[in-house]
């Protein structure tokens, strides 16, 4: 039983003596207050400074000053505590200091750090020991990453030679919003843009959002080419303007690319089944594998068998083609467009991609000799059924007048 009446008596002291001290807690508070900057981009640092102000009617002694805070600004950049000792009534002078590194990764919102500060003070009922708690709230505003790349990892599609759309995807790999996002695009070593349209300008990319621009480009005939991707943005609070210049790698295969001329003179009005060749060179770097030819044709020319078949076609080599056509007889002379698709297949290209290709031609059209050949023998027949006219004519004419010396 005495230890228990010991017991509770002790407990007893400790109360009251806590509950002295509780009315000396926040004795001791901040003044000067200054956040710097405020908002904090994330990656950068912010500065805290302010003075301590005593309002006990007396000193308080062996102070500390211990900042605390929640993850993940504290805990990545600890900061220790402080002994400051003796504080006199009212405003001391000196400036207490802290720049605390906010990490990348901090997501955007109100973060707080609050000073802890501990001591004692001697009172009518004897040595209290009291605490005051100090917060000092800031936003952190998330740096936005801006990053260009090309939709694929291995953009086998750009062959050297050929118009090809890259589709670039702009994507915020930060942990803020970007604004005003402005991309403009330029062609490196080897690539040229034929898009009218080079800058892209996008509003608002949140965190792991990304948007795709197509921009039409040409090849040369190299392995490795780039285009050259100039970025500026703003944060999310449109506080701070951010600006880099980034490569975007882009691959180029050798490509099978034709040569097309004609082999004949042209063609004639009112023709049927007519043929007109072609010469068909590979220029490129790759082999054509099942190369096919077809033909599309303007009136006057009409095609009677409109695909050629030439097979394989390595780079060097030529093959003629022969294509069938017809003419209209109602047709005009002159110069007609006629457009040959190439179609094929290439050792590096995918499983069961088509590769494919046009060019234009003119094909003459022209009188043929055939139809002024005709003219003129329509020509000559009426001559001769007008010379045995006149022939019937004077031999009748020379019987009758036998007849009337007769009578």
């Amino acid at each position: 039983m005495k230890t228990m009446y010991f017991l509770l008596a002790f407990a007893s002291l400790a109360i009251l003596s806590n509950m002295a001290g509780a009315a000396y807690n926040s004795t001791v508070s901040m003044v000067n207050l200054s956040v710097s900057p405020n908002p904090v981009v994330a990656g950068s640092n912010v500065s805290i400074s302010f003075q301590l102000n005593n309002a006990y009617q007396g000193t308080v002694y062996s102070a500390t000053l211990q900042p605390t805070g929640s993850y993940p600004i504290v805990n990545v950049t600890p900061l220790k505590g402080r002994v400051i000792g003796a504080l006199n009534q009212g405003l001391n002078p000196h400036v207490y200091n802290y720049s605390i590194h906010i990490p990348n990764t901090t997501p955007s919102g109100v973060y707080t750090i609050t000073f802890v500060s501990e001591y004692f003070i001697y009172a009518a009922t004897g040595t209290e020991t009291a605490t005051t708690q100090m917060p000092v709230s800031f936003f952190v505003s998330n740096k936005p990453d801006i990053k260009v790349v090309a939709s694929s990892p291995s953009p086998a599609a750009l062959y050297s030679g050929y118009n090809q759309t890259v589709n670039l995807v702009v994507e915020n790999i930060g942990y803020g919003t970007a604004r005003n996002i402005t991309v403009d695009v330029k062609g490196g070593n080897g690539i040229n843009i034929l898009s009218s349209v080079d800058s892209f300008f996008i509003s608002n990319l949140t965190q792991g959002s990304s948007v795709s621009e197509p921009i039409l480009v040409s090849a040369q005939n190299i392995s490795q080419t780039s285009l050259v991707a100039g970025i500026t943005y703003y944060s999310a609070r449109l506080s701070q303007k951010f600006s880099s210049t980034q490569t975007v790698n882009l691959s180029v295969a050798p490509a099978a690319q034709f040569a097309i001329g004609s082999l004949g003179s042209g063609i004639g009005i009112g023709t049927t089944d007519v043929p007109i060749r072609f010469r068909v060179t590979n220029t490129g770097t790759s082999a054509a594998k099942d190369l096919q030819l077809t033909l599309e044709t303007s009136y006057p020319i009409s095609p009677v068998a409109s695909t050629a078949y030439v097979g394989d076609l390595s780079p060097g080599y030529s093959s003629n083609v022969t294509f069938l056509v017809t003419t209209d007889s109602a047709g005009v002379p002159g110069n007609y467009p006629v457009t040959l698709t190439e179609q094929w297949e290439q050792p590096n290209g995918a499983v069961n991609q088509q590769f494919s290709g046009s060019t234009n031609y003119f094909v003459p059209v022209g009188q043929t000799s055939g139809s002024s050949t005709t003219t003129y023998i329509g020509i000559g027949v009426v001559i001769i059924v007008v010379i045995v006219a006149a022939v019937v004519y004077r031999r009748r004419k020379a019987k009758g007048a036998a007849r009337k010396k007769k009578e």
